[in-house]
């Protein structure tokens, strides 16, 4: 019984306008995630990648959300790969604010070297974006490569890097590939169908 997302809160109808006007990244390609900055989150790995996919294209901005123990260490790193200032580092983003972040971006990166479930995931399958996530935990039960997003290796800047760069060459894919990941969303990961799933298993349950 998988973890849902409230899909009315999530949805591709969302104007994110506002936050690429508030970080100053209107018509830019924009990269996304929302993580702790802790070390099984995999964050390294995304600022890694920032800098390969820069090399090639200058017109995009990777957006950070979260805080954490690493936090420092991340924005060092940037600096020292010289991409700190196409990385945006929002620190804890407000729950209210979330789902206009999700409607800014152009893709969403799960970078995470474990994991439970993924809820970042889900919330941008809703949201209509496309996803690249590793191999891990419930990640993959979610995306199914080719089709809704990106399944790629652990600890691999260089595969998210080709990923994102495949996604910026085409453009039209980010749109279909996003719209099925919505698709997937109504269908599996429902908060409402998974409250009434809960509910009949207790009845089971008590009967």
């Amino acid at each position: 019984m998988p973890n849902g997302v409230d899909l009315k809160r999530f949805n591709p109808n969302i104007d994110g306008s506002c936050i690429r006007r508030k970080l100053d990244v209107e018509n830019k390609f924009i990269v996304f995630t929302v993580r702790h900055h802790e070390p099984k989150y995999g964050i390294e790995y995304l600022i890694r990648a920032a800098s390969l996919v820069l090399k090639e294209k200058k017109d995009v901005v990777f957006i950070i959300g979260g805080d954490g123990s690493l936090r420092p260490y991340y924005e060092e790193l940037a600096s020292k790969l010289g991409v700190r200032n196409r990385i945006v580092f929002t620190g804890r983003i407000p729950q209210a604010e979330l789902p206009y972040y999700y409607a800014a971006s152009d893709v969403v990166v799960v970078p995470s070297l474990q994991e439970a479930w993924g809820l970042v995931v889900t919330e941008a399958m809703a949201s209509g974006k496309p996803v690249i996530g590793t191999r891990v935990g419930g990640i993959v039960d979610q995306i199914i490569d080719g089709y809704n997003g990106f399944l790629v290796p652990p600890r691999d800047p260089r595969a998210i890097a080709e990923k994102i760069l495949w996604l910026i060459e085409n453009p039209d894919e980010i749109k279909r590939i996003g719209m099925n990941g919505r698709k997937l969303a109504e269908e599996k990961f429902d908060i409402e169908k998974r409250v009434d799933r809960i509910v009949e298993l207790y009845k089971e349950l008590l009967r």
